[in-house]
């Protein structure tokens, strides 16, 4: 691998390119085609990314600790959400789709029952002004822990939407034209980038679609939780990629100002 500590980088990676050092991980991991799928299409579905018995424990932590169809600032409550952000096939598609570098920017869960209303159509990209930047910012990682059925209230995805690199307009939102579901079994993990146009189906067949979303985004991208309080006792216990997600990898953000001795990885992250 690279030294980073010494040589900065003057180039930036393509936004579709797989960098030298991830490729023969993505290989190995199974994942070359979703990443292609990202870049070519802005959105994929991963399955089997860990063991069933995996799912089935996420899913009862999530029904633990929700009340009013959800949760938020999840990582900390359970270490069931730290293994699940720290699965080996998320973290490559998220360095492939946001960067070297990246963070953890959100853990939520949503508890659909039967007749619950729509989130609406939205791009991920909520935070910038449109045009959205040619490099993807965010992206999502919703675990499916019940199968995804349009019935069941499956996500629902805008084909070809990512292209136009904006928000939809109000008539978009209701026209929903050309929408499909996306449907996967229980245990599978649907991924999309910031700028893809979303939102989910009613579900009007009866029992729960229960779901983890995790976000992660470019490192220099503000998160939407914040896990200081935790960060000590989640990276003491995960280790240095948990350090990575919440910030402690870079100069940015740091409790005693920049830190200096990691300026040059950061810029060079920057670029990957």
């Amino acid at each position: 691998m690279e030294d980073l500590s010494q040589k900065r980088f003057t180039d930036t990676l393509a936004p579709d390119a797989v960098s030298a050092e991830l490729l023969p991980i993505v290989k190995d991991l199974g994942v070359l085609n979703n990443c292609r799928e990202l870049a070519s299409q802005g959105w994929t579905v991963v399955e089997a990314v860990a063991a069933p018995e995996f799912t089935t424990a996420l899913r009862a932590a999530i029904l633990k600790l929700s009340s009013r169809g959800g949760a938020n600032m999840l990582l900390a409550k359970d270490k069931v959400f730290a293994e699940a952000v720290l699965q080996p096939k998320l973290l490559a598609l998220a360095e492939f789709s946001v960067g070297r570098g990246f963070l953890l920017s959100q853990v939520a869960a949503s508890v659909r029952e039967k007749n619950a209303p729509c989130i609406g159509l939205h791009a991920d990209h909520n935070w910038l002004p449109a045009p959205f930047p040619e490099h993807n910012m965010l992206l999502t990682a919703c675990w499916a822990c019940d199968e995804y059925s349009e019935a069941g209230g499956a996500t629902l995805i805008v084909p070809g939407s990512g292209a136009e690199r904006r928000h939809p307009s109000q008539q978009e939102c209701e026209d929903l034209v050309g929408a499909i579901a996306v449907e996967c079994p229980a245990g599978s993990v649907v991924v999309w980038d910031g700028n893809v146009w979303h939102s989910n189906y009613p579900r009007i067949i009866d029992g729960q679609r229960v779901v983890c979303h995790i976000t992660y985004s470019r490192l220099m991208m503000r998160p939407v939780e914040n896990y200081a309080l935790a960060k000590s006792e989640l990276i003491s216990a995960h280790g240095a990629r948990m350090a990575q997600l919440l910030g402690d990898d870079d100069f940015l953000d740091s409790p005693n100002g920049a830190d200096y001795s990691k300026l040059t990885r950061t810029f060079n992250n920057a670029k990957r």
